[in-house]
């Protein structure tokens, strides 16, 4: 559009329902010139119902003023905006929206606002799982942070499934001195489905580390998995397959599996 038509745009835009309003801010927001942006980021505000308010700001987040305390604020009523979202995949896709305008200050403020979901409940524990993936890929600027969201997923008890699943999206962020941990996470989950998802999104991060860190971790995870029954371990070897090779190529996965192959006869 040319740019006098934008703002007839924008006054369309503010004159129809909340949810197809902040679709047309949306869609607007990268072509708004400097002089329009003030307008639309208070049609943005003025929106009352959360998920759609909260899309808009989002929207808008990479054009806000320059002015640190006035970008700061726009983020931040975004964020709040963000959290009281009851649906825990738009609570999801609004934080992803957001996290990568925001300051430290307020990625802090958001992963406390993850981890304060009780997840006590199969819709608390999937809405915490879903914030800590959306926020993981923006975490790595600070171990802190990073810390505190793999505790957040370590927290997450009454639904494994969950605990897996935010293990999985911070698996790819976590710097070596977490993996040890996140493992330790892991193979704690009892349904070997979900602990296989949780450590097959963890092998290949694994295989990275010095092969004698290597070692010493599997040395110690190998006795835990093998308490199991034997379909417990199987999926969880197939899980580890990389870490296997690492330590000792082809070979020691053929060994494997020949070994498998001989205790399958006498263990269930």
């Amino acid at each position: 559009l040319p740019e006098g038509l934008l703002g007839e745009a924008l006054t369309a835009a503010c004159e129809i329902g909340e949810w197809y309003r902040a679709k047309a801010l949306a869609g607007l927001a990268p072509h708004l010139p400097e002089e329009l942006l003030e307008k639309a980021l208070a049609a943005a505000q003025a929106i009352e119902q959360g998920w759609a308010r909260a899309k808009a700001l989002a929207a808008l987040a990479s054009r806000l003023p320059a002015k640190k305390e006035e970008r700061e604020q726009a983020l931040r009523e975004a964020l709040t905006a963000a959290q009281a979202i009851g649906d825990a995949k738009a609570h999801a896709e609004a934080l992803a929206e957001l996290a990568p305008h925001l300051s430290r200050t307020l990625l802090k403020e958001a992963l406390a606002a993850a981890r304060a979901i009780a997840a006590r409940t199969i819709a608390d524990a999937k809405k915490r799982a879903e914030a800590l993936k959306a926020l993981a890929p923006h975490l790595s600027r600070s171990r802190t942070l990073l810390e505190e969201a793999l505790t957040a997923a370590r927290e997450i008890e009454s639904e494994e499934w969950a605990r897996a699943e935010a293990l999985a999206g911070l698996a790819p962020h976590l710097p070596e001195g977490l993996l040890g941990e996140a493992l330790a996470a892991a193979r704690a989950i009892g349904y070997e489905e979900w602990r296989a998802k949780a450590l097959e999104a963890l092998a290949p991060h694994l295989t990275k580390l010095p092969r004698a860190q290597l070692y010493e971790i599997w040395a110690e995870t190998l006795p835990i998995l093998a308490q199991r029954r034997r379909r417990d371990l199987l999926v969880d070897l197939r899980a580890l397959t990389p870490v296997i090779a690492a330590l000792g190529g082809e070979k020691a996965v053929a060994e494997a599996a020949r070994a498998i192959a001989d205790v399958g006869q006498w263990w269930p």
